[in-house]
């Protein structure tokens, strides 16, 4: 059976009576109850084309007069799964009629011949409201009913018939309801069938990844057809990522799946107590971990740090449904990518909720009309608004005003914003709800892994040469490559902190890849090196000679690119339409003959974006550079060649300048380095407050640490200047200072006479710095102050594991702060340390690792995280001191039988209903446990269970991660009359029960 669309997967039924049913999978028919009761062993199904019919097992069946459902599965599959057209699930949630629906089956009505089957499809308006009170879907037919029968409804046989919108499943057909004349079809819907605790049990048994029910918020069925257009789209637009250097390889392609490129970063958010728990959350994980439960976020990092990757990576995942657990109510959202650089090009921005689909101008066709309102206005928006730094300052304002207005409108709207760490104030959408992450510089475990993924992605490109021996050797050099550039990651601490982006990272990997392993040594090396491969090593590396009719040394193509680089940066833009760009090549063109003899400026453009690598028409007649970073660079050699530092400095105090002031300091000569210094200071001498110093004064520290020759003078007037003005006050000004790197370890107060608060502060930069800070950390750890100790502790994940455990922990109280293991080499350095308050241990460790680790520690409160190899809890029978346990995402756990051994006052668990009773089964009743806090993802039913497992319980606090289509029923916890809950309710899950409980509950 080949199924060309979702009609293709109708089957008849054949129980008790004939029927009609919808093929799930190849082997699972989801139909009507009544269809098979009278005797469910002899129930056969028929699919179209099949020649006969085939054998069925019930798998489960609900009661006619409640649940009118079963589910059925063949003896042998009657499908290829690669040949089932994709069937989503859906729920109507909208009271509007909703047109354009459709019921199929084998009716009575339908007969032809001698008795025998055919199909029919009844189009027809769903409305939603009028089986409201009966728990039934009705179908009002759209065409003239059938005649009457004496032996029974002409819609007999329909039963079991999938009941469609699109290509959503949203129930199946049941009854012919009576004074209707035929002309209405009640049916069972899909969610009531899925709140049925048996129907859900077969179905995750035989089925694990059965699809989630998707709301139908829109009565307008061109919506749902044209939101399936808009998810290939995004698709097609956001899942490809652009990888520096891969088209070196061969290939004019320099793209590869997101999925095979993209790397989870780190970032950190503000630190925030969890309720009822004296110790903070641990304010560093992967930014996909926190960004699930922060519907509005705004992402501040670094140029090339990933802020757009990240956005694509959602876009394209929330779009097909495919996000992780962690972010799975970001699924089936509508994602609105809002590239700041389109609007602003595009003359506005303040855009109306009608252009939000259009601003990426993405390969489909334009919506029907009021549809982005209407998303909105149901609250399936993700709004990806990228680039906030990169509008002009003074449009700032207004395009935070349209965003709060617009998400004020629509408070139901997720949203994320991305803008480099100082491009705007602190809490600058705070009073919207918004919170704050940064991305971190990567780890030197995150370079490792990147450098994997670029040579991965490298050895995939090479699958496209037809040359089948060339491409092997390619593989071969490509193998050899990525283990030297990784020793060298692990020997040269210099090259790893020009790494710490991914766009900078990307850059080592392809100019170590086309050198055959030589280097840079700074940051401007890098730079002048990744220009000179794009625009003249290249083509000649690869023997492409003209292509395009024209040739440009690398001089020649620098010269061009520049013009339009300045040209971009004076008018605050980073797009430009193909006539502007053209008119500035004609320009630069002035002075350079032997570019002017080989053709026009449009031609010369036409080359550029062509060959080299650095300009990209990202839509019709719109051009940017691949990366504003390589826009700055240029920018900032025709300020210099052209004599124009004066102009420069003068707009030193202009965010969007600064970048091309830091990068300028690499092109200059010693006058001129001292010269932009020099004006950098008296700029700062001249500010009117501390606040409008910062940024100057740390600018000119910046352009000295990458000035070749600063004379002692202008050093002491720079460090100077930067250490009077005391310890920093507030975030904004601490990321002015922290982006100096270990340059600012001079300047920095000890410990003593520091408050809480800047302690921790100045320790979390320290952190960052590399074992160069490894003697001011170990002052720091003895500060009296838990926040700066727990700052300390964190640092440990960006240090020598070994040497920082002995050097720094190891000297520091650590009975009150909280520490983290990640790797290996951690856990083994444990034995330094004593009487540890409260320890987490995140990541793959086995059962035997940890008894180890944990030999000779005395630990009260452990958590166990995202551990996929963990299969049973021994080790903690060697520490029957713990009181606190929490365990979370540990799938493969199923050996709990050494919580029986320990006095657990606290235990915490993310856990299934199974799960809960695996617990049960190998740990038994644990009477010691009088409080519990659980975590519910998928299912309630778990809650039945808990007072079988924890008799003696005495509070119970309930997390609801996912909010699953049958109810939270709290009515058997009543029978212990003394229990306390808390439910952290904020995915508005149905609660029944809770009159059982008075002021015992609480529900937030």
């Amino acid at each position: 059976m080949r199924s060309r669309s979702v009609e293709d997967r109708l089957v008849a039924v054949l129980g008790h009576r004939q029927g009609s049913g919808v093929l799930l999978t190849p082997r699972l028919v989801l139909t009507s109850a009544h269809v098979i009761e009278a005797d469910p062993a002899e129930v056969r199904t028929l699919t179209f084309g099949g020649k006969h019919p085939v054998s069925c097992d019930v798998l489960w069946a609900g009661h006619p007069d409640r649940c009118d459902a079963a589910l059925l599965k063949t003896r042998h599959p009657v499908a290829r799964e690669g040949d089932l057209a994709t069937l989503r699930w859906g729920e109507i949630v909208t009271r509007q009629p909703v047109h354009g629906c459709q019921a199929l089956g084998f009716p009575q009505v339908q007969r032809f011949g001698d008795d025998e089957l055919e199909s029919v499809q009844v189009p027809g308006t769903l409305v939603p409201l009028s089986g409201r009170l009966r728990g039934r879907y009705v179908l009002r037919s759209d065409h003239h009913p059938p005649s009457s029968r004496a032996d029974g409804s002409p819609w007999a046989g329909l039963s079991g018939g999938p009941v469609l919108i699109g290509q959503l499943l949203v129930g199946i057909a049941a009854e012919d309801p009576m004074g209707w004349d035929h002309s209405s079809i009640d049916a069972v819907p899909l969610a009531s069938i899925m709140n049925d605790a048996g129907f859900t049990a077969a179905l995750l048994e035989h089925w694990s990844n059965a699809p989630a029910l998707e709301p139908i918020h829109s009565p307008f069925p061109e919506d749902i057809a044209y939101e399936e257009r808009y998810a290939k789209a995004v698709k097609a637009r956001y899942s490809r990522l652009e990888i520096f250097g891969l088209d070196d390889l061969g290939t004019n392609e320099n793209s590869w799946d997101l999925d095979t490129a993209y790397l989870s970063l780190e970032a950190r958010a503000p630190r925030r107590a969890l309720d009822g728990d004296q110790h903070l959350r641990p304010e560093t994980q992967r930014v996909e971990d926190l960004l699930g439960s922060r519907p509005r976020t705004v992402l501040r990092g670094e140029a090339g740090a990933g802020k757009t990757t990240l956005v694509w990576w959602l876009a394209s995942h929330a779009a097909c449904r495919t996000l992780p657990a962690k972010l799975s109510a970001l699924n089936g959202l509508i994602p609105f990518v809002v590239p700041m650089r389109s609007l602003a090009a595009q003359g506005t921005v303040t855009p109306t909720p009608d252009r939000l689909p259009t601003i990426a101008q993405l390969p489909v066709e334009d919506p029907p009309s009021g549809w982005a309102g209407r998303v909105l206005e149901s609250g399936r928006a993700l709004l990806l608004v990228d680039g906030l730094d990169e509008l002009p300052q003074p449009d700032r304002t207004p395009a935070r005003r349209w965003l709060a207005e617009l998400l004020r409108l629509h408070p139901g709207t997720r949203c994320l914003v991305t803008v480099r760490p100082l491009a705007v104030g602190d809490s600058w959408l705070e009073s919207e709800g918004f919170e704050e992450l940064l991305l971190l510089p990567m780890s030197d475990t995150d370079i490792q892994a990147f450098v994997a993924a670029w040579h991965q992605a490298a050895r995939l490109e090479c699958e496209r040469c037809s040359d089948a021996p060339h491409a092997r050797r390619q593989r071969g050099r490509l193998d050899s490559l990525e283990r030297d550039l990784s020793q060298e990651f692990r020997r040269n601490a210099t090259l790893r902190d020009l790494a710490r982006t991914p766009l900078l990272c990307a850059v080592i990997c392809a100019l170590h890849h086309r050198r055959s392993g030589l280097l840079p040594g700074t940051r401007w090396e890098l730079y002048s090196a990744a220009l000179a491969m794009l625009l003249g090593g290249r083509d000649d590396y690869r023997r492409i000679r003209k292509p395009e009719g024209i040739t440009l040394s690398v001089d020649d193509g620098q010269q061009l690119l520049q013009r339009i680089a300045v040209w971009l940066v004076r008018n605050g833009w980073v797009e430009l339409s193909r006539d502007q760009a053209v008119r500035q090549l004609e320009l630069a063109m002035g002075g350079l003959r032997r570019v002017r003899e080989q053709g026009s400026a449009d031609q010369v453009l036409t080359h550029l974006l062509n060959r080299s690598g650095l300009l990209q028409e990202r839509s019709t007649g719109v051009i940017q550079f691949i990366h504003r970073t390589f826009q700055d660079y240029l920018a900032a050699k025709e300020f210099r060649d052209n004599d124009s530092l004066d102009e420069l400095l003068g707009h030193a105090a202009e965010e969007q300048w600064q970048d091309v002031i830091r990068l300028v300091i690499g092109h200059c000569g010693r006058s001129e380095a001292r010269r932009v210094i020099s004006g950098l200071l008296t700029a700062a001498d001249e500010a009117s407050d501390p606040e409008a110093q910062w940024p100057l004064r740390t600018l000119a520290a910046a352009c000295a640490i990458g000035s070749a020759y600063v004379d002692d003078a202008l050093h002491d007037a720079v460090w100077g200047g930067l250490k009077a003005l005391g310890p920093p006050r507030d975030e904004r000004e601490y990321g002015f200072l922290a982006s100096l790197g270990p340059e600012m370890l001079p300047i920095l107060p000890e410990p003593e006479g520091l408050g809480a608060e800047q302690a921790a502060r100045i320790a979390r930069m320290l952190g960052s710095l590399g074992e160069v800070a490894l003697p001011l950390l170990k002052q720091y750890g003895q500060h009296s102050s838990f926040l700066a100790r727990s700052a300390v502790a964190t640092a440990w994940r960006s240090q020598p594991p070994q040497r920082y455990a002995e050097e720094v922990l190891a000297a520091m109280q650590l009975h009150d702060v909280s520490l983290r293991i990640l790797f290996p080499e951690q856990l083994s350095a444990l034995h330094h340390l004593e009487r540890i308050g409260k320890l987490s241990i995140s990541h793959d460790h086995s059962s035997s690792q940890l008894r180890s680790g944990l030999a000779g520690q005395e630990v009260r409160w452990l958590e166990l995280e995202h551990n996929s190899v963990l299969r049973d809890l021994h080790f903690l029978r060697e520490h029957p001191e713990i009181k606190h346990l929490t365990i979370r995402a540990c799938p493969r756990l199923r050996d709990f039988s050494a919580l029986a051994d320990l006095e657990l006052e606290l235990l915490g668990l993310t856990l299934g209903s199974p799960d809960l009773a695996v617990l049960a089964t190998s740990a038994g009743p644990l009477p010691q446990t009088t409080s519990l806090l659980l975590t519910l993802a998928d299912d309630f039913s778990v809650i039945e269970q808990v007072l079988q497992v924890f008799p003696n319980l005495a509070f119970l606090g309930l997390h609801v991660l996912r909010a699953p289509p049958q109810p939270l029923d709290l009515s058997a916890l009543h029978l212990q009359p003394e229990l306390r809950l808390d439910v952290q309710n904020t995915k508005k899950a149905k609660i029944l029960g809770a009159e059982h409980f008075g002021d015992r509950l609480r529900i937030h």
